[in-house]
Order: C-alpha cells, then sequence, then structure tokens
C-alpha cells in the first residue's frame, strides 16, 4: 500500500529529527510489475561482450608495474575509436581517462604507440577520448575525514568534466589514488564504486576502475584473489579483470619461471561468460603488449574440451599404472611432487593443461570432475619405507570412459 504524500513527509520529518539527517536520501519508484510484463526485456547490454558491461563499474587488479595502465590505455583507445581490442567487439563511446599516475610525457609516449599499431589517427580522437593528467594534482574523490566518509571536492569536478564531455565510459588509474578511505571496509568501498557508477549514462556507460592486488596475490599468480582489502571489491562490481605475469614450470618441476608474457582473466562477469582470457606477448617493434585474439568458444567446444582433457588426464593414468613398477600419481595438490607434476610429464597429457597458471587451474577442475564421475578414486598404498600413503587411481570407470572418448 502506497503512503499518502503528506503522511510521507510527516514519516521522513520523524526520522530525521531522531537520526539528525536533515536531508534523507529519496529513492526512485518501485519497478512497476505490470508495465514490464507487456513487453519483452531488453537484452543485457556491453561495451565489450562478457568483459565490460554497461550501467556498472569493471574491476582491472594486477600486482603495481605488471602493465594494467598500458593496457587500460590501449582498451580506451579502441572504445574511443570504436575498433576491436584484440578480437574483441567494442562498442563506440565517449571515453574519459583519469591518469593518477602516469604524466603528460609518458601518456604522449604510450599514445603514439598505441595509436600506430592499432593503425588510428591520434588527431581523430579529439572528442571521443579525454585523458588529464592528475599527476601531482589532488585527485582523491572519496575520503575518510573527522566527520566520515564523503565525496571531495574533485569528485565534484570530476561530475562537472563528465556533464561537460557528456563521458560514457570512465577510466579512473588508479583506485590507490582516488580512493582514501579505509579499503577494508565494505560499506566505504561499496559507497565509492556506487558513487562512480552514478556518474556513467545506466544504458550507454561504464567504469573502469585501475587497482592494485595485495601482496600475496600478486605472487599466488592466477590462484590470487585478484582484488586488495575486503570483499567489497569484488562484490561492488559485476566483472572483474586479473593481470598477472604467464608463469611456465621449470625443469626441477619445483618453482615457476616468468615467460615474459601477461594473462589477463576476467575472472567474474556477473552478466557474461567467464572461463576467459586474453594473452598479451611484449611486441618489441611496437613497443607494447599485444594481445592475442580470445577464441569466440562456444558450450559445444568448451564441452568438447573438456572431453578431450579428461580423457588425456586418465590416459596418463592409465600409462602410469601400466609402467614396471607403476608409478605412483600422488593426491598431494602442493610441494615438489604433486599430481599435475607426475602425469604432465607422459605423453598421453593434454597440451592445453601443460603450461601456464589458467591450464594448471583447469587441470584441478578436470581431476575434481573426474572424481564425482568416479572414473579416479583416491586409494591407500604402502611406500617402499613402509609409511603409508595415498595415490589417484584409475577406476573401471575411468578406463571405460577411455575407450568411449577414442
Amino acid at each position: 500500500m502506497t503512503i499518502p504524500s503528506a503522511a510521507a513527509e510527516q514519516k521522513l520529518a520523524f526520522i530525521a529529527a531522531k537520526t539528525g539527517v536533515l536531508d534523507p536520501v529519496k529513492w526512485p519508484e518501485p519497478l512497476d510489475l505490470e508495465a514490464l510484463s507487456e513487453r519483452e526485456p531488453e537484452p543485457l547490454k556491453f561495451i565489450v561482450p562478457d568483459w565490460l558491461p554497461c550501467g556498472y563499474a569493471t574491476l582491472l587488479a594486477g600486482h603495481g608495474g605488471v602493465g594494467k595502465s598500458g593496457i587500460a590505455l590501449t582498451l580506451a583507445v579502441c572504445i574511443a575509436a570504436g575498433v576491436p581490442f584484440f578480437g574483441l567487439h567494442v562498442e563506440r563511446r565517449r571515453v574519459l581517462y583519469l591518469s593518477c599516475e602516469d604524466r603528460e610525457q609518458v601518456l604522449h609516449w604510450r599514445l603514439t604507440r598505441i595509436c600506430r599499431y592499432l593503425g588510428i589517427d591520434m588527431a581523430r580522437l579529439r572528442g571521443w577520448l579525454e585523458i588529464i593528467d592528475l599527476v601531482g594534482v589532488d585527485s582523491v574523490l572519496w575520503e575518510q575525514s573527522a566527520a566520515g566518509a564523503t565525496y571531495t571536492p574533485g569528485f565534484a569536478a570530476l561530475q562537472e568534466r563528465i556533464a561537460a564531455s557528456e563521458t560514457q565510459v570512465l577510466f579512473v588509474d588508479g583506485i590507490s589514488d582516488s580512493f582514501a578511505g579505509n579499503e577494508n571496509s565494505r560499506p566505504e568501498v561499496k559507497r565509492y564504486v556506487n558513487a562512480l557508477t552514478s556518474l556513467i549514462p545506466a544504458d550507454t556507460g561504464a567504469a573502469l576502475l585501475v587497482g592494485h592486488v595485495s601482496k600475496p596475490s600478486s605472487t599466488a599468480g592466477a590462484n590470487g584473489d585478484g582484488y586488495s582489502g575486503s570483499t567489497g571489491w569484488h562484490n561492488s562490481v559485476r566483472a572483474r579483470w586479473y593481470l598477472y605475469p604467464e608463469t611456465a614450470d621449470n625443469d626441477d618441476g619445483e618453482r615457476n619461471e616468468k615467460t615474459g608474457a601477461l594473462l589477463l582473466d576476467l575472472q567474474k562477469s556477473n552478466l557474461g561468460r567467464t572461463d576467459q582470457t586474453i594473452r598479451f606477448r611484449w611486441d618489441a617493434d611496437a613497443h607494447l603488449f599485444v594481445g592475442e585474439e580470445v577464441a569466440g568458444m562456444t558450450e559445444f567446444d568448451r564441452r568438447h574440451r573438456d572431453r578431450a582433457e579428461q580423457r588425456g588426464i586418465l590416459a596418463a593414468l592409465a600409462g602410469c599404472t601400466r609402467m614396471t613398477p607403476p608409478i605412483t600419481v600422488p593426491t598431494a595438490t602442493t610441494g615438489q611432487r604433486t599430481a599435475f607434476h607426475v602425469l604432465s610429464q607422459r605423453p598421453e597429457f593434454p597440451a592445453s593443461l601443460r603450461t601456464g597458471a589458467a591450464g594448471k587451474r583447469r587441470f584441478w577442475k578436470q581431476i575434481e570432475a573426474l572424481r564425482q564421475m568416479h572414473a579416479i578414486v583416491e586409494a591407500g598404498y604402502r611406500r617402499a619405507c613402509g609409511h603409508k600413503g595415498v595415490q589417484i587411481s584409475l577406476t573401471t570407470e575411468g578406463e571405460r570412459r577411455i575407450g568411449e572418448y577414442e
């Protein structure tokens, strides 16, 4: 039942008197379900399909110095010019890029090389791409003051700039320079993200926030959280990207070595599908990290890949069993000798799982899938020294599946 206007105003006045809040927030009207039922829902909109949804904030995180700013600036140019971002379709939009870490000289150097590589005339981006050098300027948009967390004069300046230039996509590079609140406070993080989201058009705009990850995450590669501070950063954005160095196992299998490439994982996408990664390699001629196109993998493609990888794991496990004496495949997930270390040495092991953190992560996902299919089990055994251990063993169902996949 709707409260009459006079009664509503009286109620607000009572709340204001009790709480000291003189100007209560006015919420929008409830959704008109009757009107919505009479029309088909509109399709979800993206600036970049699955990666950058319209109407929301997206987080691009990575360790300091890994290359976030260069890749973010490349994306900004692609959006402003309406050209694909290394194989991904891009909707053209007016972009405002806040650079809190790189001065004009570095921005000019990068822009020149980005535009040259993409075949874009930088001058023709005027009116579509605005970049503001905020190094040495008060760039804080949200701060914790004695009166509590609040907006700043910088936020007001940003609001005016967006209105004047009719900005649709806002890049904030980076979070640590614009957010002076407590990153471990979920309410403060949420209000900061909501404040920035409120500045962009709900149907055509987006906000991309560039931030750092915690030190443990930066050394954990793909297994890291992909954000720093509270889970508010993960929960407040609709999509989250994580940039980290690609690694490959050493010959001794004890630690990982960097390959020189970067991996950009789509770790969260509330409105699209995840399980997507862009690999960036350094192009010495272009002086840029250049992305390798992401194949548009369909559900059929993913099922086919999963079946092939599962068969390869089972075949590798069977190969270990046939050896004389049999090779024990431990259940350990960490240490010098894991199931991955042992099985990846077999010729039957899938090449798609051999290198990169994403491949290793998918390996353990397939192991769990095979366990739930009852294709493998954990079985006890006794070592030569007499101590008991646990190994991964192939079941009758697993042997049947190897033949089924062939």
